[in-house]
């Protein structure tokens, strides 16, 4: 599992709008398995407090789902718990750096750092322009969201493959499973997946000397690719 960890100053505009848009973004590409997504506070000044009510409007108004939460702070320990640290700007950052100290793994960055146009997102409780701030921040979640699929090489499942090139595709994922060396936390949890990948293998044979056509094996085959790839994810990060 990736771990996207969203930062502003009071954890009630942009940082949870990060938040919910990312998570939506990811759930639209049938990526909840692979990448999560928080949000926090560089402040205790909003401690507690629920997403500020215009940026639950903008969410309304894009159809993006969102739920009650209550702002905390950025703690230390966070970095250990998250592949990425996103703040909204370059105040953001400097106040990440003053908590987590240090970023000897690359983890800090701001949002639009991965866009085209490397910005600063202004922050809304003071603008009040909220419609600048979700526009900017859709543009960064989108951009954070194809990095980290390139990064990770996830299977996004987007590319439409025929019976032949699926098969070969989960034969060479069996094989590249096979070739894993787990670590001992690993060993259990690789059995069980291994056992599951050998079902798997077996059902793909009997589909294969039945009388169904490619038509009809195909989206049994897509499922079975799909689940395998996320059996690779778990031990390639």
């Amino acid at each position: 599992m990736v771990r996207v960890l969203f930062v502003c100053l009071g954890n009630i505009c942009r940082s949870p709008m990060a938040e919910f848009i990312f998570k939506d973004l990811v759930k639209k590409k049938d990526l909840s398995s692979y990448i999560s997504a928080s949000s926090v506070a560089t402040s205790f000044e909003t401690r507690g407090e629920d997403m500020h009510i215009e940026a639950k409007a903008k969410l309304d108004e894009k159809n993006i789902p969102y739920t009650k939460r209550r702002a905390r702070r950025l703690s230390k320990s966070d970095y250990k718990q998250y592949d990425y640290i996103i703040g909204m700007d370059e105040s953001n950052i400097n106040n990440i750096m003053r908590i987590i100290e240090d970023d000897p793994d690359k983890k800090v960055y701001k949002l639009l750092d991965f866009t085209n146009n490397t910005r600063d997102i202004a922050d809304p409780w003071y603008t009040g322009n909220f419609t600048v701030a979700f526009n900017d921040i859709l543009e960064g979640c989108k951009a954070l969201l194809d990095s980290i699929i390139k990064k990770y090489e996830i299977d996004t499942g987007e590319e439409k493959l025929s019976t032949p090139e699926i098969l070969k595709k989960i034969d060479n994922n069996i094989y590249n499973f096979t070739k894993i060396t787990p670590n001992k936390f690993q060993v259990s949890e690789y059995l069980a997946l291994a056992s599951r990948i050998l079902d798997i293998d077996m059902n793909i044979s009997a589909f294969e000397n039945s009388e169904m056509t490619d038509e009809e094996m195909l989206p049994s085959l897509e499922e079975y690719n799909k689940e395998i790839n996320e059996y690779l994810f778990r031990f390639k990060k």
